[in-house]
């Protein structure tokens, strides 16, 4: 049974007890919560966080019983005496996701250092406000990929001249095919290039359960963002690799990341370049969607990033992958790396737990 599942059984069975008990509260009084959050906007040193709405109501009645036990004047002794026997409800499949996979898209490109320390020092946060939201019981995959299409991994940084103007490559396309090499046409042989995810630790991707201790995550996380280093080609492709994470060409390296019915897909971009992928973004998008089409599509994928704050002005792509599956995103600016808490935190917490809450049904 989902998680959500369990835990609204677990209330309604609080409920139903409370209701036997009659109109005798042996001293206690009844109590009810009503928690509604609407949207919220914070914009503090050029980021900007976006939450949607949520909504929750639980009621409970507190009756005479002991060790914390929740019973009916009496729970089973007075059913076996005559009194009334509770009857609980039998197990149903209740709205919620089984399974949450976190991919972070990585700028490896020269200047990244100071942005992927920010981001893995940020991370532990985010790890406990999603540990924090979500039931227990949840699976959660973690994984990193780069946005390099180029290297040939020689241990030497790319000779990849490639200069932004206006928030875009100053390159003409020819220019940046010349550098965009797909796993279709062939493998790099580079670890986390060309949508691959980026071996660490002897892992891929890292494997964790909301009712499991979060350090390992956490400790795992935080040196696999650093050690993506800063040797990857300056046109940067954060858009082609999402897709291509996604894509058959990277099966053997990625299997088993993305699952797809009753699984949210969470793509992170950490980048201070805008995009340069040449494919139209349908292409990359498709590729998404294709991995979710039990799931629900669209409606199973969440984006969110730490990007220049020009992408948004001129709908450059990158900006347009991370509005492409509905909904707002929620990010900040690179450069803001004193603000990253509040954007790989709490606000992306509670709009992954919306997203999951709300996950279409199989």
């Amino acid at each position: 049974m989902r998680p959500l599942a369990r835990l609204a059984l677990s209330l309604a069975a609080t409920i139903g007890l409370a209701a036997c008990s009659g109109g005798d509260d042996q001293g206690s009084g009844a109590t009810a919560t009503s928690i509604t959050g609407g949207a919220t906007s914070i914009t503090t040193a050029a980021t900007t966080v976006t939450t949607g709405t949520t909504t929750a109501a639980t009621s409970a009645s507190s009756t005479s019983g002991s060790s914390g036990d929740l019973s009916a004047s009496g729970s089973d002794s007075e059913s076996m005496s005559g009194g009334d026997k509770l009857d609980l409800a039998p197990d149903v499949e209740l709205p919620g996701c089984d399974s949450v996979d976190i991919l972070f898209v990585i700028d490896n490109s020269a200047s990244m250092a100071t942005y992927q320390e920010a981001l893995a020092e940020a991370f532990p946060g985010f790890v406990d406000a999603i540990f924090a939201n979500l039931p227990k019981g949840v699976d959660i995959h973690v994984g990193i990929t780069t946005t390099d299409f180029f290297c040939n991994g020689d241990g030497e940084e790319c000779a990849c001249p490639d200069s932004t103007i206006s928030c875009q490559s100053a390159a003409d396309v020819a220019t940046i095919e010349m550098y965009y090499t797909p796993p279709t046409e062939g493998s790099n042989g580079i670890n986390g290039s060309q949508g691959r995810l980026f071996k660490h630790g002897g892992q891929t991707y890292f494997k964790s359960n909301t009712a499991d201790d979060p350090a390992p995550l956490k400790n795992w996380f935080t040196a696999a963002a650093k050690a993506a280093g800063e040797l990857g080609c300056s046109f940067e492709m954060p858009v082609a690799a999402a897709g291509y994470v996604a894509h058959p060409a990277n099966a053997e390296t990625n299997a088993g990341f993305i699952r797809d019915e009753d699984a949210v897909l969470l793509v992170i971009f950490l980048t201070d370049e805008p995009d340069k992928s040449p494919e139209a973004l349908k292409t990359y998008k498709q590729m998404l969607l294709d991995a979710k089409s039990a799931c629900g599509g669209e409606a199973c994928i969440l984006t969110a990033g730490l990007v220049p704050p020009c992408i948004e002005g001129i709908n450059q792509k990158l900006w347009q992958m991370m509005t492409a599956f509905g909904g707002t995103p929620t990010w900040g600016d690179i450069k803001a790396t004193e603000s990253y808490t509040e954007v790989v935190g709490e606000a992306l917490a509670a709009a992954l737990e919306d997203t999951c809450t709300n996950i279409p049904q199989g």
